[in-house]
């Protein structure tokens, strides 16, 4: 791809950006993953808004991004160091910017999802649930807060040189003539937000040489001197996140919209430490082959829990809801079973005990917020004792949970070592019947006993609990329609 510079200057641009800016109120919000297509973009933002006269940085720049709470760590503290210098920065040279980090509800995170309610870690690109959870609601709820006031315009670091199927997805949004295309989902009842590219048409060369060259910035990294963005960053340290072990090989953006999500962000190096997306994880390998040990349990735990996923003992044979789902003519393994759940969680907190010795003692892989979050989806599932989370946290840590105290178990264990041995007896499915027993407990107190009742009606109309009717019928079917088939003939 030919260069931007070889027709325009960086002048051109910055005149764009400047008349973009100057043209109306509404504010602009720019999507920052500390990669460099993003920091390219608020690097050209800082340098219009500063050469612009004081009175004239009459709007404000909102800076945003996502910590999907699985990032790894470098990625991570890179991205809290630089959101820290843009703020002093703006500061400093009274710029109207903004910067703050978005997170995923503690009810939609990747563990709370996948041990708390036994997802299965994403393999490919169709079956991506995280993406929209951990990146596209945190940032879109931010968006949305501005548009309940008014219009705004979400700045993106994307390029049509990134791949050919995002070049035609830009390609099919633009409105020819315009330097400004509305947003395909973001709007409220009176307003939109507009979506503007000022590198679209970058190469990623174009991208380092704004970092690099077109810079006057300088920057003490690894004792000595070199370039750095608008607001004190190293451009150099940011180049070596991308040359480290497998090269250039992008970065996982902030994404407002939501078809951004087709895209694989999987051999991000400013990616998720624990995407399955793809087989071998280049990021993690990169960082680790060029010195990162630290990061090795990480690799460790991917591995094991991509080689724990497709195991047959591991999953259900139906999904949440109780439908069962085929694809040419087998059953789709559904979530992860309880017991896999419990494992998974175990072999979690052990490898972050191994993490925190050999990284930093408040680096957490889950959160106390996501496994009180956990605790509540088993109890109100699968959890007869409501206190499985309790004492697998306390066998790995040593240590109790906050509301370990005062949680009680809905029943001892000899109890509950009855009901499954009379499960068994009788040849009653036991989760269905834990099911049951949860349900009758939770509504016992209820006057009005429709909640009950509906609950009970759900569990015991699940398709699974009735698959084998179901076939039959199904089978009886086509023997039917075979038999009149054949009649009419």
């Amino acid at each position: 791809m030919s260069s931007f510079f070889d027709k325009f200057t960086i002048d051109d641009l910055l005149d764009e950006m400047e008349a973009v800016y100057l043209n109306d109120k509404r504010p602009w919000i720019i999507g920052y993953s500390s990669g460099k297509d993003s920091s390219c973009v608020l690097h050209l933002t800082f340098k219009m808004l500063k050469r612009l006269p004081e009175n004239k940085r009459h709007k404000t720049v909102y800076v945003i991004s996502s910590d999907t709470l699985i990032e790894n760590p470098i990625i991570l503290d890179f991205l809290k160091y630089n959101i820290e210098l843009i703020n002093k920065s703006a500061t400093e040279y009274n710029i109207p910017i903004k910067a703050q980090i978005a997170y995923p509800e503690f009810s939609d995170t990747f563990w709370t999802n996948v041990i708390g309610k036994g997802y299965p870690t994403p393999k490919s690109i169709q079956y991506r649930w995280c993406t929209e959870r951990l990146k596209i609601r945190p940032s879109n709820k931010f968006i949305q807060e501005k548009l309940n006031k008014e219009d705004v315009v979400v700045l993106l670091g994307v390029r049509k040189a990134e791949s050919i199927a995002r070049k035609r997805r830009l390609e099919k949004r633009e409105i020819e003539g315009y330097l400004l295309n509305p947003h395909e989902t973001l709007r409220s009842k009176n307003n939109m937000a507009y979506v503007y590219s000022p590198i679209i048409d970058f190469s990623t060369d174009d991208v380092w040489d704004v970092l690099f060259h077109n810079n006057d910035n300088l920057k003490e990294f690894n004792g000595s001197l070199s370039p750095a963005t608008e607001w004190g960053a190293s451009a150099l340290e940011l180049f070596n996140l991308y040359i480290k072990g497998s090269g250039d090989s992008g970065e996982c953006p902030f994404i407002a919209d939501e078809s951004s999500a087709k895209s694989s962000c999987a051999n991000s190096r400013f990616g998720c430490w624990i995407c399955t997306v793809v087989k071998k994880d280049k990021s993690l390998t990169g960082f680790i082959e060029s010195g990162h040990n630290e990061l090795s349990p990480l690799l460790n735990f991917r591995t094991w829990i991509l080689d724990e996923r497709d195991k047959p003992e591991n999953r259900k044979f139906h999904k949440r809801n109780g439908a069962i789902v085929k694809k040419n003519g087998k059953i789709t393994p559904g979530p992860f079973t309880f017991e896999a759940r419990k494992m998974i969680l175990r072999k979690l907190l052990e490898t972050q005990l191994e993490i925190q010795k050999v990284y930093k003692k408040d680096y957490n892989l889950i959160t106390i917020e996501e496994l009180r979050e956990i605790d509540k989806i088993w109890c109100d599932e699968e959890d007869l004792t409501s206190s499985e989370l309790i004492k697998i946290y306390k066998e790995v840590t040593g240590e109790d949970l906050p509301w370990a105290s005062y949680k009680l178990p809905l029943f001892e264990d000899h109890t509950i070592d009855i009901i499954s041995n009379k499960c068994e007896e009788f040849g009653i499915n036991i989760d269905m019947f834990t099911k049951l027993i949860i349900d009758t407990n939770k509504y016992k107190y209820f006057s009005n006993h429709k909640k009950l009742k509906d609950a009970v009606d759900k569990t015991l109309n699940q398709q699974w609990l009735h698959q084998d009717i179901i076939e039959k019928i199904e089978e009886e079917d086509i023997l039917e329609n075979g038999d009149n088939l054949g009649n009419e003939n």
